[in-house]
């Protein structure tokens, strides 16, 4: 996503768990003037193709006549919110032309794994207590009254992925129930957003388990559709790579590519395998000032 990011730890091996989802043609130029007065100019395509958007086009223009949509629920970060994502709902919902096996509307969440501590300082919203798959996650200092942040675990991480999830459905049930848009978690495919721009453990079998508990998040939550937005290089950076068909793993969530240049390229990514395990089902590229979205 062109979104701005803080740029996190490096990643490098994977545990897995249970509890995941089983889960050119011509181009016309389309112009739409912006609040601004700014021209924005975006490649229409009558391809299977859509744009996905997020906090960066607050107060702009979005991209016209697109088969389908994908918001972002995040302002950028795991753990903030899209001021702009009731708007940007509606533009998905009601504004895109649904010529495409996509739905009209879909959404991403911002991800990332970022331990007890950053660059020397803690993290305030780090897990502290929480049951789940890996056990109990357990604070740095037991003491009465006293919150510390928790330790830098497995069980910690699911915890921590699990309470970033939980808050994204509930801006989602806000933001769409503030346009009169369904707030149930089943009524929209959901995207995980993993890249390396973002905060990240240099153990992978931590970032793994941050991940799943995002997945069981919204597995319970009713999400009927998930995958992941990455550039493969990146997720397996973060990830060590998910290899395995084992019950309960990441393996089954559909691929959104990232790292195709033109709408050609996005086109003939959809053919390789795919980086996760399950299928390729969109494929990123630029177009204009936006970013456009092959259905594969």
């Amino acid at each position: 996503m062109r979104v701005g990011r803080v740029v996190g730890k490096s990643a490098t091996q994977v545990v897995l768990i249970g509890a995941a989802l089983a889960f050119a043609a011509t181009p016309a130029v389309a112009a739409e003037i912006s609040p601004g007065g700014a021209s924005a100019v975006f490649q229409a395509s009558s391809a299977p193709v859509g744009a996905d958007v997020s906090f960066p086009q607050c107060g702009g223009s979005l991209p016209p006549d697109q088969a389908f949509g994908v918001v972002g629920v995040n302002d950028g970060l795991a753990g903030t919110r899209n001021p702009c994502l009731g708007e940007e709902l509606i533009w998905a919902t009601d504004r895109t032309t649904g010529a495409s096996s996509e739905p009209n509307a879909s959404l991403y969440v911002n991800t990332g794994d970022p331990g007890n501590s950053y660059d020397g300082e803690p993290v305030a919203d780090w897990s502290f207590s929480g049951t789940g798959p890996y056990g109990t996650c357990l604070a740095t200092v037991e003491a009465p009254h006293l919150f510390a942040a928790g330790q830098d675990s497995l069980a910690c991480a699911w915890e921590y992925g699990f309470q970033k999830a939980a808050q994204d459905l509930v801006w989602l049930q806000g933001a769409a129930a503030s346009v009169g848009l369904p707030t149930e978690a089943g009524a929209y495919p959901w995207w995980l957003d993993v890249e390396t721009s973002n905060s990240w453990q240099s153990s992978t079998q931590l970032n793994v388990a941050d991940l799943e508990g995002m997945v069981y998040s919204l597995d319970r939550a009713g999400v009927l559709s998930l995958g992941v937005y990455a550039f493969p290089p990146q997720w397996g950076q973060i990830t060590g790579g998910i290899t395995t068909l084992a019950p309960g793993s990441l393996h089954p969530l559909s691929d959104w590519l990232l790292g195709a240049g033109s709408l050609a390229a996005a086109e003939s990514s959809c053919q390789q395998p795919p980086f996760v395990g399950g299928t390729d089902r969109l494929a990123q590229f630029p177009s204009g000032q936006f970013d456009g979205d092959y259905a594969c």
